[in-house]
């Protein structure tokens, strides 16, 4: 029984680890105009109809002194797959952001209100950390 809960507490902490990305070879300079870039300019098209979204609004607040992004963004879509109803869905996001005094240049990315599907923040963080790559012109994973 101990051995079970001992697994259920790991798998509960690792699955809510906070996601963070590393820019080898560019300077902190870079990676920050890159991060106030992509936070102020979010993509969300995708070929994956279930990852498209409209941006309703996007506001930002980027601290240079403090290296933190807050970033309150209102997203909403409405998606019809086959065989099912039309969904219509709304999104309301806070994120923070926060360049961290690593060298690499290293982010980590959280939603100030944790997320009953961490899933979700990990999506949010891999498109804003592939944003950013795509600014910096490094190759996504």
């Amino acid at each position: 029984m101990n051995k079970i809960a001992m697994f259920i507490l790991v798998m509960f902490v690792a699955g809510c680890s906070t996601p963070q990305h590393s820019w080898p070879g560019n300077s902190r300079d870079m990676v920050w105009s890159a991060m106030v870039a992509a936070a102020n300019t979010p993509d969300y098209d995708s070929n994956d109809p279930r990852k498209r979204w409209i941006l309703v609004e996007n506001a930002v607040d980027a601290n240079a002194k403090k290296s933190q992004i807050i970033i309150n963004r209102k997203l909403t879509r409405s998606l019809k797959l086959p065989l099912q109803n039309e969904q219509k869905d709304t999104r309301d996001w806070l994120f923070k952001i926060q360049l961290l005094p690593n060298n690499p240049p290293t982010a980590t990315f959280d939603t100030v209100y944790k997320t009953l599907i961490p899933a979700r923040t990990i999506d949010e963080a891999d498109r804003y950390f592939d944003l950013v790559d795509l600014l910096l012109e490094r190759p996504t994973n």
